[in-house]
């Protein structure tokens, strides 16, 4: 229950973090590519509903499309990466570096698409190369760091 209860109130924290960090001047971090990351790769089976609920909540506060338009932005690259994990190790960072571009490309497209399918244009529907960039080389080793703290460590799956 507390996992659970740390979920909700930490993971759509960090979507506003990213904001405060893309204020302060510092490379752009797109947390929708680094939560996508996280949930394909490393979290609990079991939970990955609960988990994509909270995430696309966290979206939701700092976007204009609704909730369910988050869901299926975040769920798409989800259900693509997961047959994955099977077939990568998902500790090389290689592999984390490619997914994450993968992700930071498909993102936005999907945002723009499913804003324009259900008439709710989402903020996050630009594409940029930049951004693609910085999420190939930095969310590799922030999702290293994220996995061992509070929310993203008590939903780490175990071997």
């Amino acid at each position: 229950m507390t996992r659970w209860l740390l979920w909700f109130v930490l993971a759509p924290q960090t979507f506003l973090l990213a904001g405060w960090w893309r204020d302060a001047g510092l490379p752009p971090l797109d947390v929708a590519v680094l939560v996508c990351l996280f949930l394909a790769f490393f979290a609990d089976r079991s939970a990955l509903p609960g988990l994509l609920f909270g995430a696309a909540l966290g979206r939701a506060l700092v976007d204009e499309a609704s909730l369910p338009v988050q869901v299926l932005v975040l769920g798409v690259p989800v259900a693509v990466l997961l047959p994955l994990r099977r077939l990568f190790s998902a500790q090389g960072w290689l592999w984390q570096a490619i997914a994450a571009a993968a992700c930071a490309v498909a993102v936005p497209r999907l945002a723009g698409w499913c804003g324009r399918l259900f008439d709710q244009p989402s903020a996050s529907a630009e594409l940029d190369g930049l951004a693609v960039m910085w999420a190939a080389l930095l969310l590799p080793p922030m999702l290293a760091v994220l996995r061992r703290l509070p929310p993203f460590l008590a939903f780490e799956e175990t071997a």
